[in-house]
């Protein structure tokens, strides 16, 4: 069966070629070259036409090319609709004019503790901690927001004990700053967890920027040292934005990413930590007009207002609000009013004599003794 299939095809190709041979052989030579030639003259009329309007172009070999100048600054982009925007390539379309790139935030714009409880945007806690107060409602504030869009004089960076970047907050505030904020942070040699060291911000809206290293929540744990890291984190970076002149700080939620610190723990010991520095030293404290807590993520953000009203209530709930008050005022009635002698409360009483209101009392004995006899 295979031998018959086979040479049924090759009867079947046989036929095929005799058929064009025979087409072939039925024209004459002269129709052939006649086709062949009127075919190169086709060939050769559009190669003509091409080379034409070739030589009609303008030469790009005589054209002066521009030079490429890495040290130039870079052009403003013209203004684009957000229609317009959205048709340009990622890479092409300018950073201010991007419709849906969030603006920076004046610290004008970032609301204190006595704003969000005025609003009814925090509300107030149920149990209060023994040293709560509500003095530095004014210098506390709390946000959720990029942190990078902050205009304070200093940001706290979540950074890793080498400070050459990272994921997370550290990953956008290197990317947001540039490169020259990792070629500084080159130069420092590093940080021990715990400690802060403070740079330049570059191409960031704030003047500083303090780097933190907070603790691995699990390794520290087991050593038992993890609050103590995380608080002289933020001790640290008061001391460092003190030190150097930065009147407002804004923190990020340190160690609450990768590091694994739970947020609720974290807040806590954050606040407490800042609450602290704050009482220590009154005269220090008054050098920082505002204290940040800066968060990105809701889960931070739910922790902050779970403990912040703990440590700060609104004035209203704050039980030594009055007691202070009162006190000040008696400090101050007691300064103008002078010192005065007591009033008596009995009569003078002659040489030799019982005083007045021990005589009386006798007297009425006695006759109470006589009724009795």
């Amino acid at each position: 069966m295979r031998r018959l299939s086979h040479a049924s095809n090759q009867l079947v190709r046989d036929s095929c070629n005799w058929q064009r041979l025979s087409l072939h052989s039925s024209l004459k030579p002269s129709t052939l070259v006649a086709g062949n030639i009127q075919r190169r003259k086709k060939h050769h009329i559009k190669a003509s036409k091409q080379n034409e309007s070739r030589q009609q172009l303008p030469s790009l070999a005589r054209q002066p090319q521009p030079t490429l100048d890495c040290n130039r600054s870079r052009r403003p982009y013209p203004k684009h609709s957000a229609q317009s925007l959205s048709r340009l390539p990622r890479s092409n379309r300018p950073l201010t004019n991007h419709p849906k790139m969030p603006p920076t935030i004046s610290l004008s714009e970032i609301p204190t503790l006595t704003l969000l409880y005025t609003t009814n945007r925090l509300a107030p806690s149920d149990t209060n901690q023994s040293n709560a107060t509500s003095t530095y409602n004014d210098k506390i504030s709390l946000i959720r927001t990029d942190i990078t869009k902050l205009q304070t004089a200093a940001i706290v960076n979540a950074a890793n004990e080498s400070l050459l970047g990272g994921g997370g907050v550290d990953g956008a505030i290197h990317r947001a700053a540039g490169p020259s904020l990792l070629e500084e942070c080159e130069t420092l040699n590093g940080c021990a967890t715990g400690d802060a060291k403070i740079t330049a911000a570059y191409d960031l809206p704030c003047d500083k920027v303090i780097h933190a290293v907070g603790p691995v929540y699990a390794r520290a744990k087991r050593a038992g040292a993890h609050t103590r890291l995380l608080q002289s984190c933020y001790t640290r970076s008061l001391d460092l934005a003190v030190e150097h002149g930065c009147r407002s700080v804004a923190f990020s939620a340190l160690s609450t990413g990768v590091y694994g610190y739970p947020s609720v723990e974290a807040a806590e010991a954050a606040i407490g930590a800042v609450k602290g520095w704050l009482d220590a030293d009154g005269e220090r404290s008054a050098k920082i007009e505002r204290i940040v807590f800066c968060s990105f993520l809701e889960k931070d953000e739910r922790a902050y207002e779970e403990f912040i009203p703990q440590f700060f209530p609104p004035a209203s709930e704050d039980p030594g609000a009055g007691d202070e008050a009162g006190d000040e005022l008696m400090t101050k009635d007691s300064e103008e009013t002078p010192d005065l002698p007591d009033v008596p409360t009995q009569e003078p009483a002659e040489a030799g004599q019982p005083d007045a209101k021990k005589r009386k009392v006798d007297e009425e004995e006695t006759g109470v003794k006589a009724k009795a006899k």
